[in-house]
Formats: structure tokens, sequence, C-alpha cells
């Protein structure tokens, strides 16, 4: 009796433990396939979050809101454009997330960038006008001390080392520079580079920075960059492990001066000498300009380059002429058909038969019958006056009709 009792609950336990085994496998195996799409995911190059994460951003209703509107200076030498404050707002949308568009406005006499956001146009204080509308503020962890600090550099960046870099590209390096404009026509490729030359120096004696000799103006930009450079020291970014506004505008002076100044004395100084700020570079465009070189293409910078509005013209001209050429060829080809009637019936007259076609073959069978019916019309007068002459009277000597030889007979 002990063995028949002992032996049914075994055999009732077995089942249970296989499929709760089952049961316990299955999730197993799904819990490791989304692993392995999230690795995945997360391995792929952040491309689109460079540009498109800010314009992805949806309110609680799910309704995507308004795009600024970046009135910017189009990509230019390698760089997406060649002013350090476009670079630094575009930055600074693309590190806040917030939603942007570029508007290109080359050979442009207003001062960029400035930007429009829902009717609005601002072009003074853009970072702060931005701060407003979208309740963001990269700075609001800062202490006053690094606040105090943010704020000196930054001003020492935009108003002092930035005339540094316009120096060297429209004073020591100003035939390079005018290359940019070479799609204008004669006069404006010409005047156009002396006027914004005319321009810069006169900003650069405005701040007192043109008075100085070139060696000097040099010495000053180096003396800031190198006031960075230990300023940054060993931290990823200037104000620590997190970006703030102080990036965006170095950023925006540093790329403009390594892509459209490598040449100038204080490229070579941040190469040889300033490698931290070289990194800081590399490190700002990895992880907000993953598509810096699909924007600053050769391909790129020749559809936004500055053209001559008599190029247009001339197209227009081109397109007009297009009729009358086909009017002149059309002329050509009906002297050519004449030129070759001609000669087919010069080959006629020589003896040569002529190639004919199909309709002329039923016009000669349609002549065939005129022409026999005008014969037995010729002939059927000749007819007629045979007859006639046969039935006129013989006239005598005195004047009478000559009588018939039946009437003389009787008579």
């Amino acid at each position: 009796m002990a063995t028949e009792v002992e032996s049914p609950p075994v055999d009732i336990e077995i089942d249970p433990i296989e499929t709760k085994t089952e049961e316990v496998e299955k999730p197993e195996e799904n819990h490791v396939e989304e692993k392995n799409e999230e690795q995945a995911n997360e391995n792929k190059p952040d491309e689109e979050n460079a540009v498109v994460d800010g314009e992805k951003q949806e309110d609680a209703n799910g309704a995507v809101p308004p795009k600024v509107s970046l009135y910017q200076h189009p990509p230019w030498n390698a760089i997406p454009s060649p002013l350090p404050a476009c670079i630094k707002v575009e930055t600074y949308c693309r590190m806040l997330k917030i939603p942007y568009e570029n508007v290109y406005k080359p050979g442009t006499d207003q001062k960029l960038p400035y930007i429009e956001y829902q009717g609005e146009t601002k072009k003074h204080d853009l970072i702060g006008f931005l701060n407003s509308k979208f309740g963001v503020d990269p700075d609001a962890n800062l202490s006053d001390m690094d606040k105090a600090c943010s704020r000196a550099f930054q001003s020492m960046v935009e108003e002092n080392t930035f005339w540094s870099l316009m120096y060297y590209r429209w004073v020591d390096n100003f035939a390079e520079t005018k290359k940019y404009f070479k799609g204008l026509d004669v006069v404006r490729k010409n005047v156009r580079p002396k006027l914004d030359q005319g321009k810069c120096v006169k900003c650069l004696e405005a701040h007192e920075i043109g008075k100085h000799n070139k060696e000097e103006i040099y010495a000053i930009g180096e003396k800031d960059l190198r006031a960075l450079s230990a300023f940054l020291g060993d931290k990823e970014f200037f104000m620590g492990s997190e970006p703030t506004t102080i990036d965006c505008t170095v950023f925006g002076l540093l790329s403009c001066l390594l892509h459209t100044a490598e040449n100038s004395p204080l490229a070579k100084v941040v190469n040889e000498d300033l490698k931290n700020l070289v990194d800081f570079c590399h490190q700002m465009k990895n992880n907000y300009w993953l598509d810096w070189n699909d924007l600053s293409s050769e391909e790129q910078v020749e559809e936004t380059r500055p053209k001559s509005r008599l190029s247009v013209k001339k197209k227009k001209r081109t397109k007009s002429q297009e009729p009358a050429a086909e009017s002149k060829e059309g002329e050509a080809s009906g002297e050519k058909e004449t030129e070759e009637k001609k000669e087919g019936e010069g080959d006629e007259k020589n003896g040569e038969e002529p190639v004919v076609n199909g309709d002329a073959t039923e016009e000669a069978a349609a002549e065939e019958p005129k022409e026999q019916a005008e014969e037995s019309k010729e002939e059927e007068a000749k007819e007629s006056e045979e007859k006639k002459e046969e039935e006129t009277p013989v006239v005598n000597g005195d004047g009478g009709e000559e009588p018939k030889p039946e009437e003389a007979a009787q008579e």
C-alpha cells in the first residue's frame, strides 16, 4: 500500500514544474531581445539629435511648437557660418533642443544674426530672448562668482578677440576673402569686398585695436586665447562638466578661427600650444554638430554663395531666343527640301528616272484619262470642220450660187 500511495504524487508534481519552467523561459528570451534592440538604438549615431531633436518636442496635447527663424550668414570655407555670433546662437539652440530653422541672408546689409519667433523680431540679446520664450537657462545652477567669470570671458571674446580675427580676414588676408564674391559681376565683386573692408577698418579703429600695428593686434588676440586656455584647464567645459552659455560663445570664435583663418598666427598658437582648446572644439562638434560636414560641403557653399543678378537675365534671354533658333532651323530645312526638288527635276531632264512615291503614281494615273479626253475633243472638232467645208455652196461668177447636180439635170 505504501508504494502505491507514494507513486501518484510524483507523477502529478512533474507536469506543473515543466509548465512553470516553460513560462519562465519565454519572458527571459523576450527580455534579452528588447535589451539588444535598446543597445542597437544606443549605438546608432545620434545624427538627428544634432538638428531635429528640438523640432520633435511636443506639448502635452501632442502639438509641435512653432520654430524659431534664425537669420544668419550662409556656409563658407568648410564652416556652417563664418560669423562667430551665428555659430554661437545655432549651437545654443541645438544644445537646449530649441526648434529652429535657418534662413540664409547672403549679401545683406543687416546685422547678423537675428531671429523671428511668432511674429516678433529680435536683433539684440538673442540668448536672453530665447531663455524667456522657452523657459530655459543653462547658467541657472552657476554661482554668482561663476556667472561673473562667464560674463567677463564672453565680453572679452566678443569685444576684443573677435577683432583680431576680423583683422586677419579683411586686412591681412583680404585677397583670399575676396574669392567668396567671385560669383558676382565684374563691378560688384570688386566694389562689394572693398566696402566691407572699409566697414571693418572703421570698427577696428572704434575699438582702438586698429590703431596698433600688425604684430600688436595679433599679440592682443594671443593673450586672450592663452587666458581662455588657462581658465579651461583640464575641465571638459569652461564651467565644469556641463556646457553653458560661455561654451557656445567660445566655440563660435574658435571654430571660425580654426576653419577660416587656419594659416593665421592665432590659429598656429592654438594648434601648437593650446591643445585643450582644440580638444574642446572637437568635443562640442561631436556633441551638437554631427552634420557639420554636410552643412559646410562645397556643394552647399556654392549653392548659397552670392551670385550676380546679371546671370539671371542671361538665362531669360537664352530662353526667349529658343523659338527664333527653331524657326531658323525650320528655314534651313525648307531650303534643303527645295534644293532636293531642283536636283530631282535635273535628273528627269537628263533621262534618269526619279524616285516616285505612291502619291505621285496616283496623280499620274489620274492625268491619263484627262489627256485622252482632250485628244477625242480635238478629233471631233476636226470632223465638224470638214463637214462644214463640204456643206458650203460653190459661188459662180454671176454672184449666184451654183446649182446642185440634181437641179441641173431637171433643168
